[in-house]
């Protein structure tokens, strides 16, 4: 009786051999099938989950081959659309990663913070209708700042920053002009951490004033301060 037990169990054990033996030959037949027709497709998967916002680093997806008809139409396959790029919402492990799961760096509609650029930072001041330029100022311009106070009981009047691109007028990031001046309030400057000091000290200390510079110029100048006793002849 065991010896017939143990006969159905070797049989059985050789029947399970042969179908996985079989299942691989046709899954490898399948795989030779679809690569001899260029069927493949490379594609973006992720390895761990990834939060919304967060940067892709190379260590967070792996790039395989994956048959036509199982491939996202929106699929990414090329590590530049992916490594570094930022996520516009949450992709999970195990999911391809989709050209609508990335943000736009150039689209005021991702957020603020997208339009910053690595090194810089979003910092805004209080403008009127004088100190910003009668309300003419719109994203994407091209600013420098002036700024006046009293140093030793003498008024003085310096450039504080310069070519600095404004990402917002008061709470809007359109650079899209309906040729009517917006209403004065803020500006969100993009500055360097050192330059977002310079300017809060100005801010907090004297008077600034926004000057509008034309697309075109971009170098720098190099401007001595002026003292009020210049003025006085």
């Amino acid at each position: 009786m065991r010896k017939r037990i143990n006969l159905i169990l070797i049989a059985a054990l050789l029947f399970g051999l042969v179908a996985a033996w079989g299942t691989y030959q046709y899954l490898r037949q399948l795989e030779n099938t679809y690569k001899a027709s260029g069927q493949f497709l490379p594609v973006a998967v992720a390895r761990v989950n990834i939060p919304a916002r967060q940067v892709i680093s190379e260590q967070m997806v792996e790039f395989t081959q994956m048959p036509s008809n199982y491939a996202n139409p929106a699929s990414l396959g090329k590590p530049e659309d992916v490594v570094g790029k930022i996520t516009r919402s949450d992709i999970y492990a195990g999911e391809q990663v989709l050209k609508n799961n990335i943000a736009n760096s150039n689209d005021p509609g991702e957020g603020l913070a997208m339009t910053v650029e690595p090194g810089r930072r979003g910092m805004t001041v209080a403008i009127n209708d004088i100190t910003g330029v009668a309300g003419l100022l719109r994203p994407g311009d091209q600013v420098d700042v002036l700024g006046t106070f009293l140093v030793e009981n003498q008024t003085i009047t310096s450039l504080v920053v310069q070519n600095i691109r404004v990402l917002a007028v008061n709470k809007s990031t359109s650079s899209v002009s309906d040729n009517k001046p917006a209403q004065t309030g803020t500006l969100t400057l993009s500055l360097s951490p050192v330059e977002a000091q310079q300017l809060t000290l100005a801010a907090e200390k004297g008077n600034i004033r926004v000057l509008l510079r034309t697309p075109a110029d971009k170098d720098p100048v190099n401007v001595p301060s002026t003292y009020i006793n210049h003025l006085v002849r």
